[in-house]
């Protein structure tokens, strides 16, 4: 069964709801930058703006969106990937309980402290009564999310789904993950060629479907997972990804990789480049939209935006100087601390 990807909304470090990213990238030169948000005013009404933590609400604005470019009114599923959920809320919470002694405790903190909330918030915004699941699997959250998607559609459960990666950074998660190394972001890493990467936030809805149209931006083939693999177990993943999607290697115009610029995290992705994706082109976006724990849910959404649009711009790409034209498939690759491993393949229609 063919699953397409029929729109695609995101908010992040660049500029939101919108894909000028494409042709004028926004870059950052912090070691941290929050997501850009538009006016929620124009989309949400002020009782329920000042009911919401931030992330609820660019989850909300960004699904209907979505939604509303596909041209549909209810999905049959809502699926969600989060490594932290709320963790706004969750703060403000236990900030409460400290500072209060246990007293007089905010429950609205609590309500949407939980990680799923955010699927539950977009249910509700929705009227929506279908399937509901949130994946908190850290690094490989929305790889899960969009792999539940597809079980679901092969089982013939739902026609329609509603699936989305969404983080958020606060000072103090940010001070934490400081301090045990994950922001260790370097300018000279030799895999990350455009600039340095920073601490990021995601938003990201897209709208899959089992039937195309004029408006499909690309088709969805499959999606693998793998953890702790051998390099010979990530070699079984990926042979078996193209071979069920009927096509091989040479048919791949360039692998989408995780690359941020950390020693670590990168010295994986340049033996597995080296190794399983030898001479094929590479593509990056951290640069642009920064290293959370969903970043490959803005990862998909860029590549689905290239395929799109047949083409590759020169700012995503490293060793390269000119636009990789034509481009007709695209291999994502990523890892999560070299234990969870994931394989997606987009084509275009």
């Amino acid at each position: 069964m063919s699953t397409y990807i029929q729109s695609a909304t995101q908010i992040s470090a660049q500029a939101p709801l919108s894909d000028e990213w494409f042709d004028t990238p926004v870059y950052y030169n912090e070691k941290k930058a929050l997501s850009v948000d538009p006016k929620f005013a124009d989309y949400l009404s002020p009782i329920l703006s000042r009911r919401l933590c931030n992330l609820l609400k660019r989850a909300i604005v960004t699904s209907r969106l979505t939604l509303q470019k596909a041209g549909i009114e209810m999905p049959d599923a809502i699926i969600s990937g989060t490594g932290l959920g709320c963790i706004e809320n969750t703060e403000k919470f236990l900030y409460s309980i400290w500072e209060n002694e246990e007293k007089f405790l905010q429950p609205s903190y609590f309500m949407q402290s939980t990680h799923n909330s955010i699927s539950t918030a977009i249910a509700i915004d929705l009227k929506c009564h279908g399937y509901n699941s949130t994946y908190v699997h850290r690094g490989a959250s929305f790889e899960n999310a969009l792999l539940d998607a597809l079980i679901q559609f092969r089982r013939q459960k739902i026609g329609t789904a509603l699936v989305g990666g969404y983080d958020e950074l606060t000072p103090d998660y940010y001070i934490f993950f400081d301090r045990i190394g994950i922001w260790r972001f370097h300018d000279n890493s030799p895999l990350f060629t455009k600039s340095a990467c920073f601490a990021g936030e995601a938003a990201v809805s897209m709208l899959l479907q089992t039937e195309r149209n004029e408006q499909t931006i690309c088709e969805l083939n499959g999606v693998e997972l793998a953890y702790q693999p051998y390099m010979d177990e990530i070699r079984e993943c990926r042979d078996k990804l193209l071979d069920e999607a009927g096509c091989s290697l040479r048919d791949i115009d360039a692998v989408v990789v995780g690359t941020n610029s950390n020693y670590e995290n990168d010295m994986v992705y340049t033996q597995v480049l080296r190794d399983v994706f030898k001479g094929l082109p590479v593509m990056q976006y951290k640069h642009l939209f920064g290293q959370s724990f969903t970043s490959p849910a803005l990862g998909t959404y860029a590549a689905a935006i290239c395929l799109s649009r047949g083409m590759i711009p020169a700012h995503l790409l490293t060793a390269r100087e000119e636009n990789l034209t034509g481009i007709k498939r695209l291999l994502l690759y990523n890892h999560y601390q070299n234990k969870s491993h994931s394989f997606i393949l987009l084509s275009r229609c």
